[in-house]
């Protein structure tokens, strides 16, 4: 019996880049695509509808079931969430758990959709395209936001921007064998009605943080990223935390997030950023154990219950293993699911 497994990425979202919208355009953002942690999920026909994994994962796939099916003719299937990546810590769960297992999904009952209809479907990408595009090719994405009014008529998150498309992948780079090193800070995370609050309250920003970012993201980091210099890519990303909506991010965190950033800053790491609402933590560098092992300490000593990992950059996207024997069989075939958004 067939059975289809979808090894997703995760992603860091390094900033949005555009809530002023007097061009006409608004959001925008930039990212990467992580190889680890990711959600492995497994697929195979059944004759009823039955989810095995994290329990506190099992009401979101089923919301993502029950979209896929108002609008394609997928059926019943037993379906496995093997490895899974945090929720609500800033490293895009909620889109790679929508798209891997409508993918999955898709995959099992012959149904042909690009991500992006995908994502449409399920209400992911209303916002930022990074994490659409970091499951369908992975890489350094950059996305061109949505035109206002006529395909987005206000400033909110994409949870609560249903109803519009994944806006349209402007560049895309693989991205340096550099070390990541993320750092989780035990402290609140903000999302929901919260969320939707400071960008109702907030928006639209001053046009001249919009240009200055926009500038420092064209001449400095986009640059530093194609000649592989870890060091002004590093002066790009702590630039852009003082700048636009990352700004507001950053300040809105508990103080251990924004002392955790100084402690990384100070022992090494290149380019210490906020990721999206975090209060996920992203740092660079060539050879970061050392800085792993004195951020545990750190976070032993200051913030309980923190945590911190290595990983590396994903530059294909997510991989699709379909297996003819089922769960348990050995006669499969892998593809990277490389397919641009538009």
């Amino acid at each position: 019996m067939k059975n289809i497994t979808v090894i997703t990425p995760s992603r860091i979202h390094i900033a949005l880049i555009d809530l002023n919208g007097s061009l006409g355009k608004i959001d925008g953002g930039i990212g990467l695509s992580l190889s680890h942690p990711g959600f492995k999920i497994s697929a195979e026909l059944s004759c009823e509808t039955k989810i095995d994994g994290p329990r506190g994962i099992i009401p979101r796939a089923e919301e993502v079931i029950r979209l896929l099916r108002k609008n394609c003719p997928v059926g019943h299937a037993r379906i496995r969430i093997e490895e899974s990546i945090p929720s609500h810590v800033g490293l895009g769960s909620g889109t790679q758990l929508s798209l891997g297992l409508a993918q999955a999904l898709c995959r099992l009952y012959e149904i042909d959709l690009l991500p992006h209809e995908i994502a449409f479907m399920v209400g992911r990408g209303g916002t930022s395209g990074i994490g659409v595009a970091a499951f369908s090719q992975g890489g350094f994405i950059v996305d061109g936001g949505h035109k206002f009014s006529e395909e987005k008529s206000s400033f909110l998150p994409s949870s609560a921007s249903r109803g519009v498309k994944p806006p349209p992948i402007i560049a895309r780079y693989d991205f340096p064998d550099w070390d990541i090193l993320i750092t989780i800070p035990n402290c609140k995370h903000i999302s929901g009605d919260e969320e939707v609050r400071l960008f109702q309250s907030l928006c639209p920003l001053q046009i001249r943080e919009v240009q200055e970012l926009s500038h420092i993201i064209l001449i400095k980091l986009l640059p530093a990223l194609v000649q592989k210099d870890i060091e002004y890519f590093g002066r790009a990303i702590d630039r852009i935390q003082n700048l636009g909506w990352k700004k507001v991010e950053v300040e809105e965190q508990d103080p251990i997030v924004r002392q955790t950033m100084d402690f990384l800053r100070k022992n090494g790491g290149y380019g210490v950023g906020l990721s999206s609402w975090g209060p996920a933590i992203f740092c660079f560098g060539e050879n970061l154990e050392n800085l792993e092992k004195s951020t545990r300490n750190f976070l032993h000593d200051n913030n309980p219950g923190g945590f911190c990992f290595l990983t590396k950059p994903n530059n294909i996207g997510a991989t699709i293993i379909e297996d003819q024997n089922g769960f348990y069989g050995s006669r499969s075939k892998t593809t990277d699911l490389q397919r641009t958004i538009y």
